[in-house]
């Protein structure tokens, strides 16, 4: 499997303007833009619905490999299994929410005259975040706040509209294996595989800043991931989504940080894990490792497994990680 290279993952300072009478910068300037920021709506708009047919097909050579002394093996003469469904995608809403997803850095800073209006500042501006799909953390050192995306904000606004493209996806796994050469019917890991495959055949993109001015941690919501493809952590958090809206097992995602700065997102999944497979340990309990960064770009079914991660990966528990749950 290539390695995936993913973005910086993004962590914004957050910066708080302290203003005395000797400053020459007015507070109300940057006072005047918090408020508004305060004020507008704290859910998505309500748009009206916009239906459109999508229909995903993709590929998967699984029948045709064979793995001996870790290396993988295509037979070019057995068929791969074929999928397709159709799903119907309110795309008003989907970019709605992704208006709604993020915040304007410069509307977040505010002045005060005291520590009383500080603190008050302060408070109001990380209860907002959360209506926006952010989350402040501190630093390492406690001595500033870290902005993130809020995945289980991501992953809750869209589950209902999710759930439908997961039966889809578990009614053609049953479909397929049904008439595969050795009938079965699918397994906990079978039903989160097939959702794994159904990932990689989104098409892999970096996201480029959106002209409203709004930062979004270099993500993009579920809903326009599964429309215009994604990065490593916005196709995760679509992955878990689709898990999660059936409860199909439970979900963490990694994020991790490279030397030179880079980041990555790995998917990591409570299913019964195989000798073979990347796994990380977290509250006791074991988690299969998928990178959903990966996609099928040759459309020819040769897919990442579940438990596969790249090479410059694999040693990540070696480096500084965090491990965040989804519900």
């Amino acid at each position: 499997m290539k390695p995936i290279s993913c973005k910086t993952l993004a962590s914004i300072t957050l910066v708080t303007l302290f203003s005395i009478a000797a400053q020459q910068a007015d507070p109300a300037d940057y006072n005047k833009k918090f408020n508004a920021w305060l004020k507008t709506p704290n859910a998505p708009t309500k748009v009206k619905p916009t239906l459109a047919e999508h229909t995903f097909t993709w590929l998967d050579a699984t029948p045709a490999i064979t793995t001996r002394g870790g290396v993988k093996y295509r037979n070019p003469e057995t068929e791969p299994w074929r999928f397709s469904i159709t799903a119907s995608i309110d795309e008003a809403r989907a970019n709605s929410i992704e208006r709604h997803f993020g915040v304007p850095m410069d509307s977040i800073q505010f002045g005060f005259t005291s520590e009383e209006e500080m603190v008050k500042c302060q408070r109001l501006e990380t209860t907002k975040l959360a209506h926006h799909g952010m989350r402040l953390t501190e630093s390492s050192d406690g001595s500033f706040g870290v902005l993130n995306a809020d995945y289980q904000w991501l992953i809750d606004g869209c589950e209902k509209e999710v759930e439908s493209i997961t039966a889809s996806i578990l009614r053609e796994t049953d479909r397929v294996l049904k008439a595969s050469d050795a009938p079965r019917i699918a397994t906990a890991r079978d039903k989160v595989a097939a959702i794994f495959r159904f990932i990689q055949s989104i098409p892999y993109k970096t996201i480029s800043e959106l002209a409203d001015g709004k930062d979004r941690c270099g993500m993009r919501t579920p809903l326009i991931t599964l429309l215009k493809g994604g990065d490593c952590d916005s196709k995760s958090v679509l992955m878990a989504a689709l898990i999660r809206s059936k409860k199909l097992a439970d979900v963490v995602i990694v994020t991790l940080t490279m030397p030179d700065g880079s980041g990555h997102a790995i998917l990591g999944v409570g299913v019964t894990a195989h000798t073979t497979d990347q796994t990380i340990a977290y509250k006791g309990k074991t988690f299969v490792l998928a990178e959903a960064a990966t996609s099928d770009e040759r459309r020819d079914g040769n897919l990442a497994d579940l438990g596969e991660v790249g090479s410059e990966w694999k040693d990540f528990q070696s480096r500084p990680y965090e491990v965040i749950p989804v519900r």
